[in-house]
């Protein structure tokens, strides 16, 4: 028996599973691409689109910068948005005069953790994982795949970021930098069209 057949309305407690979400006809599933990201667009000719990219990030010299810990950084969405790819960064801000893991070739996304959450709970990265991980780089965006990830007017997204103590050679300072491919929503605003 599929989850959604019209058999009436009847409480339900728990999520169904993965087999009883399947369509009943013509065939109870379809396969359908996931990269490149395919975002919707609204058929209402009112609403237009625009990307932007949205930022924050770390310095080794902020109060809450620790090696090991994670920092917390808010970006907020005043648009509704549909979260494309991530990238990011890590560059000395200063080079090191003795051991630098950059030069020995370590990726630079290997030198920090990362994760986003909705400020709703809803995580994209159910953990921080090293960011080589889940995100990319300009040369090499990682994107979100299906639709992306939708985010709300007023919403924000919270991102974890912890430099691992790898970047400490030689004492140096450095940053962080994460940024978010979007693709806002805009509507109307200073009227409403008539029906």
């Amino acid at each position: 028996m599929s989850y959604y057949d019209d058999a009436g309305p009847s409480a339900r407690l728990s999520m169904p599973t993965a087999g009883e979400m399947g369509g009943n006809r013509p065939a109870p599933w379809i396969r359908f691409p996931f990269f490149p990201t395919a975002p919707y667009y609204s058929t209402n000719p009112n609403v237009g689109y625009q990307v932007r990219y949205y930022s924050a990030g770390i310095l080794s010299t902020d109060g809450d910068v620790t090696l090991g810990a994670e920092s917390i950084r808010t970006v907020q969405f005043d648009i509704p948005c549909r979260v494309i790819a991530i990238n990011g960064m890590f560059s000395y801000t200063a080079l090191p005069t003795g051991n630098n893991p950059l030069a020995r070739g370590v990726n630079p996304l290997d030198t920090f953790l990362f994760r986003a959450e909705y400020t709703t709970g809803d995580r994209l990265h159910t953990t921080a994982r090293v960011a080589s991980t889940v995100i990319g780089t300009a040369e090499n965006p990682s994107e979100i795949g299906g639709t992306g990830y939708t985010i709300d007017q007023g919403g924000s997204l919270i991102l974890g970021i912890t430099p691992l103590a790898l970047v400490a050679d030689g004492g140096v300072a450095f940053r962080i930098d994460i940024t978010l491919h979007c693709l806002e929503m805009r509507g109307s605003s200073n009227f409403v069209g008539g029906r």
